[in-house]
């Protein structure tokens, strides 16, 4: 089983200025022990190799170009993962070393590139009494038989070209030429939060940063821009952010302001908090993932710190008018 371990190093800038927000939140982040800022491990590239191992035809080719280049097939992967047939969960007694996936017929298949190469069986490594957020399962073994598994179809590419810190994935196997199944190797992987893991596995797919925020911040999603589709000629440079950098100082504070007043809609003033202390761990959810994967994608990065920002103070908003 692979295992992937939580890094939380300082060291990388923050690409966001947040400072005109920082007397919002410091009282309430400092009351509740919740970090002023999410940290960031140190940076890695992803392997060259990696991704040479899975398509020797994109060595030397540079990461930054790829990912786009996924993130413009990311309809066609989509539309080939809704013509599989793979269980969404699996009891860990049942976990088999491989699935059979029937691929149901259609017009329109996509190219066997677009399918996914192998199956992840999301693992919780938060069982470790010394450091919860570090990878501790050894092998599935050490869960009850009934212990129910998420199971994700994944591309290796997609992951190969993100996750720097992923260890290499087995092999895929050989599809068959009469392409009416596919055989996916399953890989029980663990993770500090799998509850946040689908909407990682989703931006590496579309680098779609406004569904990104607008799942972490779903009450304000109506308020949020929307940004082109990841990979169009409109793609930013590596490193540069564009959806995020539409959001002034001003704007985050008209956002918790929202954020705030839906939290009492929902709430009331004795729940409030509670359903804002529910979007910290959101996101702290998230942001452990990324950091144990080491994925380093700046628009994705500015996410995490807007909605965190945002959170905060509405939690301090909330906190003031008790």
């Amino acid at each position: 089983m692979f295992q992937v371990a939580s890094r939380h190093h300082h060291g990388v800038p923050e690409p966001l200025n947040l400072a005109g927000m920082s007397h919002y939140q410091s009282p309430v982040a400092q009351k509740l022990n919740i970090p002023r800022r999410l940290a960031r491990p140190s940076f890695s590239e992803p392997s060259r190799d990696a991704v040479a191992r899975i398509d020797p035809a994109l060595a030397g080719v540079p990461i930054e170009y790829i990912r786009k280049m996924l993130a413009g097939n990311a309809h066609s992967m989509i539309a080939a993962l809704s013509l599989l047939t793979i269980p969404s969960a699996l009891p860990c007694a049942h976990l088999p070393p491989t699935l059979d996936a029937p691929i149901r017929p259609s017009s329109q298949t996509p190219d066997l590139a677009a399918f996914p190469t192998h199956v992840l069986a999301i693992l919780s490594s938060r069982s470790s009494s010394a450091t919860p957020t570090v990878a501790s399962f050894a092998d599935k073994g050490s869960l009850p038989p009934s212990t129910t598994i998420p199971l994700y179809p994944a591309s290796a590419l997609v992951l190969a070209a993100h996750c720097s810190l992923l260890p290499p994935l087995p092999q895929g196997l050989p599809s068959s030429g009469r392409r009416a199944a596919l055989t996916l190797p399953v890989v029980p992987l663990t993770i500090p939060s799998p509850e946040t893991f689908a909407l990682l596995h989703a931006y590496l797919h579309t680098l779609r940063a406004d569904t990104l925020l607008a799942s972490l911040l779903p009450a304000l999603a109506a308020a949020l821009p929307h940004m082109p589709a990841a990979g169009s000629s409109a793609a930013p440079p590596a490193g540069k952010l564009v959806y995020v950098a539409q959001f002034s100082s001003e704007r985050l504070l008209r956002l918790a302001h929202a954020l705030a007043g839906a939290a009492f809609q929902r709430g009331g003033p004795q729940g409030a908090m509670g359903g804002l202390m529910a979007h910290v761990k959101l996101i702290n959810g998230l942001w452990q993932n990324v950091c144990a994967l080491g994925v380093f994608d700046a628009e994705l990065w500015g996410v995490l710190d807007l909605a965190w920002e945002v959170v905060l103070a509405a939690m301090t908003q909330v906190a003031e008018n008790r």
